[in-house]
């Protein structure tokens, strides 16, 4: 057996346990907004998830306002159903990112991990 049909026959098994790894990992919302509150950030993320809910529900009373006041009144809350739509994209794409950062990080650490065991591990090739 050469030098080739080892390295070859090693990243074959080794692309068989990412396949099995990666089979088996849920990367749903919810495994993400778990991320997301494990990380250092976590007093933060759940602060702008309590912000997001308060804005969706002032949200939905300044839509509210909106359409049931007289022409004259609409553009007051308008301006104020558009400020607090902008606050809520706003606030929903820092925590998405957050959450991307957040698996990004663990991603990172799972690498360096599996580069310290194959060091542990390596063997010496004649």
């Amino acid at each position: 057996m050469n030098i080739d049909e080892k390295i070859l026959k090693r990243l074959e098994s080794d692309s068989a346990e990412i396949d099995r790894i990666l089979a088996t990992e849920n990367n749903g919302l919810g495994s993400l907004l778990k991320a997301g509150l494990k990380g250092a950030m976590r007093p933060w993320f759940i602060l702008v998830n309590v912000l997001v809910l308060v804005n969706f529900v002032a949200l939905i009373y300044l839509a509210y306002q909106f359409f049931t006041q007289p022409v004259d009144a609409q553009i007051f809350w308008g301006v104020l159903a558009l400020f607090s739509f902008q606050f809520h994209i706003a606030a929903k794409s820092w925590l998405y990112n957050e959450m991307n950062r957040s698996s990004l990080t663990r991603e990172i650490k799972r690498l360096e991990v599996a580069i310290t065991e194959l060091r542990k591990s390596s063997v010496t090739v004649d």
